[in-house]
């Protein structure tokens, strides 16, 4: 063995961005997590809009708060496409961390090979890139998915500006 100091440090660089992709997969774990806890509540409350609106007395079925109740559950109903848009989003970013860091590993054990095989290097540099453009897949996801935050925020504002007699046939 040539100098095992020198091997060891390369093999810390993958490990570096181990730990990078490792405080993005927490923070996009814990995004992802929101989000489908958002996505049930949104579920719970429209059934429960829907079953508050079916226990309306026959002639409270065209008043001000049957209107009311089938707004929200039109509301709710149109926002979840964009949360679950946002949620995929997060997944494949997650995946895309997860694919980064099997890379890394990937790059690392080829280091440690390269002294007893020459052609681990190339492959190691292969990981290695590999790796990156697995990292920046996920951090461009999660850039998109950021800028799909509002939506669902857009959907309910633009819902409360409709007169509650464009929903009444609903």
């Amino acid at each position: 063995m040539e100098n095992p100091q020198s091997i060891i440090q390369m093999l810390v660089a993958p490990v570096v961005l181990i730990s990078a992709c490792g405080l993005l997969c927490l923070a996009l774990y814990n995004r992802l997590a929101a989000i489908v806890s958002r996505a049930r509540a949104f579920n719970k409350e429209r059934v429960e809009v829907l079953t508050h609106l079916s226990t309306l007395a026959l002639e409270e079925q065209t008043g001000p708060q049957a209107g009311q109740l089938r707004r929200r559950a039109i509301t709710l109903e149109k926002q979840m496409p964009h949360i679950l848009k946002r949620g995929r989003l997060v997944r494949n970013a997650l995946i895309s961390l997860l694919i980064s860091v099997l890379c890394m590993l990937g790059c690392s054990l080829a280091l440690g090979l390269w002294k007893a095989l020459d052609w681990a290097a190339w492959l190691a540099v292969g990981f290695f890139f590999l790796g990156i453009a697995a990292m920046m897949a996920a951090v461009l996801l999660a850039i998109w998915e950021l800028l799909r935050a509002l939506d669902p925020v857009a959907v309910e504002h633009s819902a409360m500006d409709q007169p509650p007699s464009a929903l009444q046939g609903l």
